[in-house]
């Protein structure tokens, strides 16, 4: 024998045999793995351009350049930068004329630095979060949650531009064309961006209602780091550090807006929404915007957030609209409205609770 042949496992038999008995079957045919497929296809697309954005590619590209050209200027090989670019131009991120590739719409709306859409750090955060959770799925899976960076340290530059990024996303235009119609909003006199750290929501409430004073809540690092290069310069935002947990939140206010932040076991939630109710004014609103899983095979999203809070066991959960509007109740407020603000990727709903009358 020329080679020895590794022996056949008792698995790679039972399916080489399975395909041989059905041969006919697989052979007449029409069915193809195409849903299947597809998830390598986008887990190979998405680290395409997450490492183009590592390396700064597109930043490379503000002004076309050959592959050669662009390496040179990176310092990277050549050889694979050709081939990161043809790849990049194939998924529409790059177009190119003879010589050079240069910035399609889609990347230089989207990938520039100096584009005021751009969603760079929320692809640099969700590169990290798929490293360091959903990888470990298989462990939480056969041993239970496992240990990860939990804690205000979570919460740093980058988590907080990402959250601004995909705050302009569309969520943050969606809050607000709710708010112009809310008699409530204009109203009101003073307002708690409750963990509203990178600052645009408040920003946002400032230009609707120019006499609102909006108070900031965050955690120190982040009001030093993020919200202060944001609102400093608006004599109507204060900004106030803490931990909204236990620190005072002050008082007088006749809104509350709370954004992604009450993903917390129902315990820790039904503490934080007493605490929001004695900071409200009598009759008070509470705008709260988060993910809800109402119908799972349309907010799938969702139900994948809600299984990454159980990979690292932190507590975190994501409710339907209905257990929600109940924790709401169970802690003194009035549902008065919901309204669904969802998109194919974000299943978000706003639900305004009243503070019921003492």
């Amino acid at each position: 024998m020329l080679f020895d042949r590794e022996p056949i496992t008792s698995k790679v038999r039972y399916l080489l045999e399975n395909v041989k008995n059905n041969f006919d079957q697989v052979l007449e045919s029409n069915i193809t793995p195409r849903d299947i497929r597809k998830l390598s296809l986008y887990t190979d697309a998405f680290y395409v351009v997450s490492s183009a954005l590592e390396v700064g590619l597109f930043q490379g590209l503000t002004e076309p350049k050959s592959p050669l050209e662009l390496a040179n200027t990176l310092g990277l090989n050549p050889v694979v930068t050709e081939k990161l670019c043809k790849a990049l131009a194939s998924l529409g991120y790059l177009d190119r004329d003879d010589k050079s590739y240069y910035l399609s719409d889609l990347a230089r709306t989207f990938l520039v630095e100096s584009s005021p859409f751009y969603q760079g750090n929320l692809m640099k955060l969700m590169k990290k979060t798929r490293e360091q959770r959903w990888s470990c799925l298989v462990t939480a899976l056969k041993n239970g949650p496992v240990s990860v960076q939990s804690g205000p340290q979570v919460f740093d530059e980058l988590f907080s531009l990402a959250m601004a990024e995909a705050a302009i996303g569309g969520s943050l235009q969606k809050t607000i064309r709710l708010l112009r119609d809310l008699p409530e909003f204009y109203k009101a006199r003073r307002c708690l961006d409750l963990g509203g750290g990178h600052g645009l929501y408040a920003l946002a409430f400032s230009k609707l209602h120019p006499e609102l004073e909006v108070v900031v809540f965050d955690l120190p690092h982040v009001i030093n780091s993020v919200t202060n290069k944001v609102v400093s310069d608006s004599d109507k935002i204060i900004m106030k550090s803490g931990d909204f947990n236990r620190d005072d939140l002050g008082k007088d206010y006749d809104l509350v807006f709370a954004s992604d932040v009450l993903y917390r076991e129902e315990t820790s939630i039904l503490h934080l929404l007493g605490r929001i109710r004695d900071c409200l004014n009598q009759e008070g609103l509470l705008i709260c915007k988060h993910y809800h899983i109402d119908n799972p095979s349309a907010d799938s999203s969702a139900v994948l957030f809600d299984l990454m809070f159980s990979i690292s066991g932190n507590g975190g959960t994501v409710y339907s609209s209905a257990n929600f509007c109940n924790l709401l109740e169970s802690s003194g407020f009035s549902v008065v409205r919901i309204e669904d603000i969802s998109s194919p990727v974000s299943p978000s709903k706003i639900i305004i609770a009243r503070k019921v009358r003492e």
